[in-house]
């Protein structure tokens, strides 16, 4: 790839001349043909794209919030990147649950549930639901964050023996949640 320096006529140039786009990055000046659409989308190439054409919305939306673009400011000074770009990215990538922590829980009302949530942004909520075996719903509610882990205080008392499915749910600033199942057998 060549390096070249514009001079000071050329230096704020962007968009598109004849078959070329110029686009400027950081301090940059990238220089690509311009792309050529041959066939109409596939189905799976429309569908990314009206993805994207959604994130985007959601981009435009940070950058003119008052209160949420200063947040998304700071964390893509952090990464080096653009507000918008790291707004498109938060909004592409949903949250995942990485650990549900039932050691605190023993089937008893008060019991600690820890949840281990991430995202590229932020995770804004977790949300726990207990089944029974029937799938019928025992308990759910929101974690509260405590020391950097989700936690969730039991409601509801589960009989020595019963197994319950625990799932806990993480919601991301667009919207966008991830989930995990466990298995637990009170003992």
């Amino acid at each position: 790839m060549a390096n070249l320096t514009l001079n000071s006529a050329l230096q704020g140039i962007r968009g598109r001349i004849d078959n070329w786009v110029y686009r400027k990055f950081g301090d940059r000046v990238i220089i690509a043909r311009r792309p050529t659409i041959t066939a109409a989308p596939s189905p799976a190439q429309q569908a990314v794209r009206d993805r994207f054409k959604v994130a985007a919305a959601y981009a435009r939306a940070v950058l003119a919030d008052p209160v949420q673009q200063p947040r998304y400011q700071a964390a893509a000074r952090a990464k080096g990147t653009t507000v918008f770009a790291f707004a498109l990215g938060d909004f592409m990538k949903p949250p995942v649950v990485h650990a549900i922590d039932a050691s605190g829980y023993h089937g008893g009302i008060g019991d600690l549930i820890k949840v281990d949530a991430s995202d590229d942004f932020e995770v804004v909520a977790v949300g726990v639901v207990i089944r029974d075996a029937t799938d019928a719903i025992l308990e759910e509610g929101p974690a509260a964050l405590v020391e950097g882990r989700w936690t969730y205080v039991a409601t509801t008392a589960v009989a020595p023996g019963e197994t319950v499915m625990i799932e806990a749910t993480a919601t991301d600033r667009p919207g966008h949640s991830g989930a995990k199942l466990v298995t637990w057998t009170n003992a």
